[in-house]
């Protein structure tokens, strides 16, 4: 039986943050301290965290797919 993707929810909850700052730590913003990206960052490579491609495509409204229509 498949397991579900680790989520930036996930990793948020198992470290007590918020899922608004994981996001901002994995993304390297300045307003995150060092630690918290530390922790941020090895939690998610241990979980093999990897973002969910369709979020990411509707969020930039593009998604790199090509339709084609065969008769």
């Amino acid at each position: 039986m498949k397991s579900h993707q680790i989520t930036i929810k996930d990793i948020a909850k198992i470290l007590g943050i918020s899922a608004s700052t994981v996001s901002r730590a994995l993304k390297d913003h300045p307003d995150i301290s060092f630690e918290t990206k530390k922790k941020v960052k090895e939690l998610a490579e241990e979980l093999k965290y990897k973002p969910n491609a369709i979020a990411l495509s509707l969020q930039s409204n593009k998604s790199h797919i090509i339709g084609i229509i065969v008769p």
